[in-house]
């Protein structure tokens, strides 16, 4: 039985690039509109020049459950010891509320009983300048 692996990563900056230990299959599941989308794929590395090569063996519509049953079952026809396992799992993005505005009315009574500006506030007035 291959051993199962969380999914390892380096965060570098804002990029996170995921580091496999070929050979090994990697089962990852993520979810649009609430419904799964998992995959399977397949990582190897060649000897000579040391590339990482993958293949994409498995995409279907399943949960994650599924999706590692069938890597656990095809694993053995491809000498694989490692299967790393990422499963994004639902996120329930809260509703959104309308809110209320209370809107408090003036009542008349307040309106009349406004202070009028105080005469001291106001600048005098300036003469204006005669054209020469």
């Amino acid at each position: 039985m291959p051993t199962l692996l969380p999914w390892t990563s380096v965060e570098i900056g804002d990029l996170d690039v995921f580091i496999p230990s070929p050979p090994c299959l990697v089962v990852y599941t993520s979810y649009a509109d609430d419904e799964p989308e998992s995959t399977v794929s397949f990582f190897w590395q060649e000897e000579n020049t040391g590339i990482v090569h993958h293949q994409l063996l498995f995409m279907e519509p399943v949960p994650f459950e599924t999706a590692l049953k069938w890597a656990q079952e095809h694993a053995p026809a491809r000498s694989i010891e490692r299967i790393h396992v990422k499963h994004a799992r639902t996120r329930k993005t809260p509703k959104r509320t309308a809110r209320v505005k209370h809107v408090v009315k003036k009542s008349a009574a307040k309106k009349k009983a406004r202070v009028p500006k105080q005469a001291a506030a106001k600048r005098p007035k300036r003469r204006a300048r005669k054209a020469t």
